[in-house]
């Protein structure tokens, strides 16, 4: 082989690195085109009656990251996109002013409640984030918190859930010979 053919192999296996690559990003670009649809239909379903919030709830997968939009709307959604008038309906006007009530309690409160009630809370957001994302320092959970759930915490804040809470939660020892972090897992 001369020095043009061995030139020539190695344009062919760059050029097709470059079409896998290209493959790759492409495939990664659909799955986030499949959950931005997903998103904007739970926005869609979020404006919404509470039929259309209990579609949404059913349609959520179990980890939460994929809502399909191939779901049929409920009739209830349907008939008021269909009636689409201005004025606000009493059920609206219920839930606006519940909202606003909300929005004055206390935050430790309103965790409390949102527990009691079936809801959220910020010790079940960290589970979730650990069960999916195993073996995270404290940073590295602030910031997949912030992503999944916008929560913008600090690090006192994520570490007093995670000790106070140490039935569902284990953590490594710290290496400092290796300056190695503590990181957090389900237990």
């Amino acid at each position: 082989m001369n020095s043009l053919d061995v030139f020539q192999q190695r344009l062919r296996d760059e050029t097709a690195t470059v079409q896998q690559e290209i493959q790759s990003h492409n495939q990664q670009l659909e799955a986030l085109n499949k959950r931005l649809e997903g998103l904007k239909r739970a926005a869609e379903l979020f404006e919404s009656e509470q039929g259309a919030l209990s579609e949404l709830l059913q349609v959520g997968t179990a980890d939460g990251s994929v809502i399909s939009r191939e779901t049929p709307t409920s009739p209830v959604a349907k008939v008021q996109k269909a009636t689409g008038s201005p004025n606000t309906t009493n059920a609206q006007k219920r839930r606006s002013s519940n909202s606003q009530s909300r929005n004055n309690v206390p935050a430790k409160r309103q965790s409390r409640t949102a527990s009691q009630n079936g809801g959220l809370t910020r010790v079940d957001m960290v589970a979730a984030v650990l069960k999916r994302h195993p073996r995270r320092t404290v940073r590295e959970l602030i910031a997949l918190l912030a992503k999944e759930y916008r929560w913008k915490t600090t690090e006192s804040a994520v570490t007093g859930h995670l000790y106070t809470s140490r039935d569902k939660f284990v953590h490594t020892a710290p290496d400092r010979a290796t300056n190695r972090l503590v990181t957090w897992s389900l237990k």
